[in-house]
């Protein structure tokens, strides 16, 4: 499974430029992730920081990572899901061609996304301006 998610992420960051380039708006890429069992919202949550904090290490700022919650309609009444969790990475720098390359702490974030999560849904979409 961890080749295929490799393989997904080395697609999606090789695609991003060209998706760019079709955009007359702002790329954005959207995931919904739902917590495995026996992950964590708050190790999710750390994973979020620590992408940040990784792309800022790298002297990236034009980038903007937001979590938000999934509200479920499910059971009638709306609650904020416990098992799923949206995020939306605004200007990703790989539709500029501008992805560093993987070092140790952005394996360590990936890592921290795996252990608490998988990867349900995920679009690249044109945001209006």
């Amino acid at each position: 499974m961890k080749a295929i998610v490799i393989g997904a992420c080395a697609i999606l960051v090789s695609a991003l430029p060209a998706a760019a380039q079709i955009c007359k708006g702002q790329i954005a890429v959207i995931r919904v992730s739902t917590i495995k069992a026996g992950g964590t919202r708050s190790g999710f949550d750390k994973a979020v920081a620590d992408q940040i904090a990784w792309y800022r290490g790298h002297n990236l700022t034009a980038n903007k990572i937001v979590e938000a919650d999934v509200i479920d309609i499910s059971g009638g009444k709306p609650t904020v899901s416990s098992k799923e969790v949206m995020t939306v990475h605004y200007d990703p720098p790989a539709a500029r061609g501008a992805q560093p390359a993987t070092d140790d702490s952005y394996k360590a974030f990936v890592k921290e996304f795996r252990d608490n999560s998988d990867i349900a849904v995920e679009k690249t979409v044109c945001l209006p301006k």
